[in-house]
């Protein structure tokens, strides 16, 4: 999937994500360093409807698509390790 691959760069690299989740509309990424994350760059990814930090957690808002984009970087992580 294209989004969870344009979203990695932007978040510090596959190597920066400690883990990943999805509700039902966010992408929640827990970063090694969040200074890494680049909010407004996501921000600008289409189909990114908003970008914020909460909880510890870069979240990304995609609407019903945070649970495809999820498992697609999931996917990618286990790839890389």
């Amino acid at each position: 999937m294209a989004l969870a691959a344009a979203v990695l760069p932007l978040v510090g690299g596959l190597a920066n994500v400690l883990a990943v989740e999805a509700c039902s509309s966010r992408l929640r990424l827990t970063l090694r360093d969040d200074a890494l994350g680049q909010q407004d760059a996501l921000q600008t990814l289409p189909g990114v409807l908003m970008v914020l930090t909460q909880g510890g957690q870069l979240q990304v808002a995609l609407g019903a698509r945070a649970g495809l984009v999820c498992r697609e970087v999931r996917r990618m992580l286990d790839l890389a390790r």
